[in-house]
C-alpha cells in the first residue's frame, strides 16, 4: 500500500482536495479581505449570534446523538421483532430538508395546526407555536437522527463479537458490556457524527429562519440579500470558518486512534430481549418514526389533498423528480469515486493526512450560499463551457459532501487489520491485486453508506442547486422552496412527498445490501 499504489492516491488525494477545497476558500478569504471595512452588524450583536448558534448546535448534538445512538441500538444489536423495517423508517427524515421539517412543524401546532385540529375532540384547544429554540432544536435534531443511526449502526456491524463474548464470559451483563466494550468502540463514531452534525447546524439557514430562531447565518444571508457587494457576507463567513476549525479539531481529538477488528470476523449474534424491552424497544422508535415521519408527511398530504381538491394545479413536478434523482445519482457516484484515493491518505496519521482529511470538512462546514457563489465566480472565471452546467454543479456537491463519503470510508480502512494485508503479500499479490481482493471487500459497505449520504444530500440541497443547475433544469428543492416562498403549500407539499417517494426504495434498498453485508464479512 505504501509502494507504487500508495504513491499514486497520494498524488490523486493531493489534486483532488487542491481541486475542489482550496479555490472555493480562496475566493471567500479574498472576498472577505475586501470586506474587512465593511459595516455588518455590532460586535455585541455577533456575539449573541455566536452564542445562539453554539447553544443550538450542543443541544441537537446531544439530543440527535443520544436518539440515534439508541435506535441503532435496538435495530443492530437486539431481537426486536421488524427491526430491518424499523431502521428504513428511521431513515426517512434523510430525504426530507431541514426547511421542509421546519414548515410541517409549523403546520401542525399553532391555533389552526393540523396536530391541534386532530386533538380537539380531546379538549385541546390551541398548541404552542413552533417557534424559538425548542422549534429549531426539535426540528434539526429529527432531520439529524438518521445520520447518527447510520454511521453508529455501521459502526457496530463491524465490530468483533468476540470482544462481547469475552466481557460475557467475565460475567458483564448488557449494559455492563456496552459501556466496557461497545462505547469504546463507537468512540471514534461519535465523533465524527457529532461533528456531522454540528456542521450541518451550523451552517442551517432554512429552518431556523423559518422557524424564528436567531442564528450567525441569518446574519451571513442578511448581508447577501440585496446587496451588491458580497465582500460584508464573505467577512462574516471568516467567522464560521474559524467555528468549523474548532469542531474538526475537537473532532481529530475525539477520534483518536481507531482499533482494528478481525476482518472476517463472524456476525454479532442480536440480543434476545424479554417482552418488556420489546414494548419498551418499539415505544422508542414509534415515537421517533411518527415525529420525525408520520406527523410531518400527514401535515403535507393534508395540505396537498386540501389543495387538489379545491383545483390547485401542482406543476411539473415529475419532470423536476428526474432532474433531481439525476443530479444525485452523479452526485453520490462522482463524489464516492472522488473520496476512494482521498481516503487511502486521510487514514494513515501524518500532518499531510490532517491536512488531506481536514480541508473538506472546511468546505462543508460553510454555508451552502455562501460555497455556491464561490465556485459560481470560479466557473465565471473559467471555460465558458462550465457555467451553468452539470459538471459544476455535481463537481460543487462534490465540494460540499465530500466528507459525507470520506468519513465512513477513512473509519472502514483505519479498521483494517494490517496482518491482512501482510498475509496478502506474503503470498506474492501486488500491491493493485491486495487492494482489489483484501481492502475492497472490507470497505465496501462503508462506501455505500457514504454515497447514500451524499445522494440524499445532494436530492435536498438547495442553495448551490439554486445558484449553478443548467438552465430549465428546475429540481423538487428548488419546487418546494420557491413555492414556500410564494405560499403555494399545496405545490410545496406535493414536491416533497414526491422527495419521499423516491427515496424510500432506495433506502430499503441501502438497509438490504447492509444487511447482507453484515451476514457475509
Amino acid at each position: 500500500m505504501r509502494s507504487a499504489l500508495g504513491r499514486t492516491a497520494t498524488v490523486l488525494a493531493v489534486v483532488i482536495v487542491a481541486g475542489l477545497s482550496v479555490p472555493p476558500l480562496i475566493v471567500l478569504v479574498v472576498q472577505a479581505w475586501l470586506g474587512r471595512s465593511a459595516a455588518t452588524v455590532p460586535a455585541s450583536r455577533l456575539l449573541e449570534l455566536l452564542g445562539n448558534t453554539l447553544l443550538l448546535t450542543v443541544l441537537v448534538v446531544a439530543v440527535s446523538g443520544v436518539l440515534g445512538t439508541t435506535t441503532a441500538l435496538l435495530t443492530r444489536r437486539t431481537s426486536l421483532p421488524g427491526r430491518r423495517i424499523w431502521s428504513v423508517l428511521v431513515c426517512v427524515p434523510l430525504v426530507l430538508p431541514a426547511y421542509v421539517f421546519a414548515v410541517a412543524l409549523s403546520g401542525m401546532l399553532g391555533g389552526g395546526g393540523v396536530l391541534t385540529g386532530w386533538l380537539a375532540p380531546l379538549g385541546v384547544d390551541r398548541l404552542p407555536p413552533a417557534t424559538g429554540l425548542w422549534a429549531a432544536t426539535a426540528c434539526l435534531a429529527i432531520v439529524s437522527v438518521p445520520i447518527v443511526h447510520t454511521l453508529v449502526g455501521a459502526a457496530l456491524a463491524r465490530q468483533d463479537p468476540a470482544l462481547l463474548d469475552s466481557a460475557r464470559l467475565l460475567g458483564d451483563g448488557p449494559i455492563r458490556a456496552f459501556v466496557r466494550v461497545t462505547l469504546p468502540h463507537l468512540r471514534g463514531t461519535l465523533a465524527l457524527a457529532g461533528c456531522v452534525v454540528a456542521l450541518y447546524v451550523v451552517s442551517d439557514f432554512g429552518a431556523v429562519s423559518m422557524l424564528r430562531y436567531d442564528t450567525f447565518t441569518r446574519a451571513v444571508y442578511a448581508q447577501f440579500r440585496g446587496r451588491v457587494d458580497l465582500a460584508p457576507a464573505f467577512a462574516l463567513c471568516g467567522v464560521l470558518v474559524l467555528v468549523a476549525l474548532a469542531l474538526i479539531l475537537a473532532q481529530a481529538v475525539l477520534r483518536g486512534r481507531e482499533r482494528a477488528v478481525a476482518a472476517r470476523a463472524r456476525p454479532i449474534v442480536p440480543v434476545a430481549i424479554g417482552r418488556g424491552a420489546i414494548l419498551a424497544g418499539t415505544a422508542v422508535l414509534a415515537a421517533v418514526v411518527l415525529l420525525s415521519t408520520v406527523l410531518p408527511v400527514a401535515t403535507l398530504a393534508t395540505w396537498a389533498v386540501r389543495g387538489l381538491a379545491n383545483g390547485v394545479q401542482p406543476g411539473p413536478v415529475l419532470a423536476e423528480a428526474g432532474n433531481a434523482l439525476y443530479f444525485a445519482l452523479l452526485a453520490g457516484v462522482v463524489t464516492t469515486a472522488l473520496a476512494v484515493p482521498v481516503a487511502l491518505v486521510a487514514r494513515r496519521r501524518s500532518p499531510l493526512a490532517r491536512v488531506v482529511d481536514g480541508l473538506p470538512w472546511v468546505t462543508h462546514s460553510l454555508p451552502h450560499l455562501a460555497v455556491g457563489l464561490a465556485v459560481l465566480v470560479l466557473s465565471l472565471i473559467g471555460p465558458r463551457v462550465l457555467y451553468q452546467s452539470t459538471t459544476t454543479l455535481v463537481l460543487a456537491y462534490a465540494v460540499l459532501f465530500l466528507p459525507l463519503a470520506l468519513g465512513p470510508l477513512v473509519i472502514a480502512l483505519r479498521r483494517i487489520d494490517p496482518r491482512l494485508i501482510d498475509v496478502a503479500r506474503t503470498l506474492g499479490d501486488p500491491p493493485v491485486r491486495t487492494a482489489l481482493r483484501v481492502v475492497a471487500p472490507l470497505v465496501r459497505r462503508s462506501t455505500l453508506v457514504g454515497a447514500t449520504l451524499v445522494f440524499f444530500a445532494a436530492l435536498h440541497e438547495l442553495p448551490v442547486t439554486l445558484l449553478l443547475r443548467p438552465t430549465g433544469s428546475e429540481t423538487l428543492a428548488i419546487r418546494v422552496w420557491g413555492a414556500i416562498v410564494e405560499g403555494q403549500y399545496t405545490t410545496a407539499s406535493i414536491a416533497a412527498l414526491l422527495m419521499v417517494a423516491l427515496s424510500v426504495p432506495l433506502l430499503a434498498l441501502h438497509e438490504r445490501s447492509a444487511a447482507r453485508a453484515a451476514v457475509s464479512a
